[in-house]
């Protein structure tokens, strides 16, 4: 009879131990599961697949207006970028949302992003238009690049030639970053190739003006 009893409670004791055993496996597999799961979710957070334009808008809240007819932030060289209109490449920071008399106000440190569609083989001419004349030099950085904004024969009209070796390669984000200290207003930002003679690159301007004017 106490044979009986031993064995009985061998069998209990091994039924509870498999029990057990099973019960820690199938909790540190649910466990590894919803870690995996939520490690994937995670990821597609952090990476979602979504246009340069959304992710610069949405997610970095880097850029001022969301404009889907530009996924790709790609500025095209040549081009003209009237600033008073809803520039996609305008930075949040800095620029005032609102344009006033054909200008848009930049009230500290902001400026551009962008990305390039073609790989740049030549030095960037940059030329800014201000709604006045301007005393003191104005600094600018490309990404890791640092130049300044040189006065020309019109007063309120200054140029910068940005290197080659400035700009990322491939289809990465590009930073024109403008750094002012007093508010200032700004009508025009134009981007050439210094090849151009100054009639092909009038020619260039005018026809980038009006293929890239957005509402």
């Amino acid at each position: 009879m106490t044979v009986d009893v031993a064995n009985d409670a061998m069998q209990i004791n091994t039924k509870k131990n498999y029990f057990s055993t099973t019960l820690r496996i199938t909790l540190l597999t649910l466990i590894t599961i919803l870690t995996c799961y939520y490690l994937w979710v995670l990821y597609k957070a952090v990476t979602p697949n979504v246009s340069i334009a959304y992710k610069a808008y949405y997610i970095k809240t880097q850029t001022l207006f969301w404009q889907p007819k530009e996924p790709d932030l790609a500025l095209n060289i040549p081009s003209s970028l009237e600033l008073s209109t809803k520039v996609p490449y305008l930075s949040r920071k800095g620029w005032n949302k609102e344009a006033d008399n054909g200008a848009r106000l930049l009230t500290n440190t902001g400026g551009l992003y962008f990305t390039l569609p073609h790989k740049v083989k030549q030095d960037v001419k940059v030329s800014i238009t201000l709604a006045s004349s301007l005393a003191s030099p104005l600094h600018f950085s490309v990404n890791q690049w640092h130049g300044i904004f040189a006065s020309t024969k019109i007063s309120n009209v200054f140029d910068a030639t940005i290197p080659v070796s400035a700009f990322k390669s491939g289809d990465t984000l590009q930073t024109l970053q403008i750094n002012t200290l007093t508010p200032l207003a700004f009508k025009l930002v134009d981007f050439s190739f210094l090849s151009l003679s100054k009639n092909d690159n009038h020619q260039a301007t005018t026809f980038a003006s009006s293929s890239i004017t957005h509402n």
